[in-house]
């Protein structure tokens, strides 16, 4: 890997560690998704420090080139984090759910009410 790509990688991934941090710290991002894009620049980080480390990685993979163990390893994350999201859309949809039949009663209730009050 040449000395430029190297420094390019480096700074970007120090870059989206930094937008993602100030991103938490302005709570615009939650922490809980934040993991997946500091694992995503850990590994930009890493590839960009130690880029040997993923030709061994590929080698022991049996993969013929390390930017196809890139793809492999995002491919991975974003199926988890796809997976994620998912089960919290889930829980979410049942909240709102409750939420629903919980403001359906107290509209009942209320109205019982203002019915008792107008006698």
């Amino acid at each position: 890997m040449s000395s430029g790509l190297r420094l390019g990688l480096l700074l970007a991934s120090l870059g989206v560690f930094v937008v993602i941090i100030l991103s938490v710290v302005r709570r615009r991002l939650n922490i809980r998704y934040s993991i997946v894009w500091l694992l995503w620049a850990l590994l930009s980080l890493i590839m960009a420090v130690f880029p040997e480390t993923f030709y061994s990685l590929s080698h022991l993979l049996g993969i013929q080139m390390p930017v196809n163990t890139v793809f492999l390893i995002m491919t991975a994350l974003l199926y988890a984090l796809t997976f994620y999201v998912y089960i919290m859309i889930s829980k979410h949809n049942e909240e709102i759910i409750k939420l629903t039949y919980e403001v359906a009663s107290l509209k009942k209730e209320l109205e019982e009410l203002k019915k008792k009050n107008e006698r």
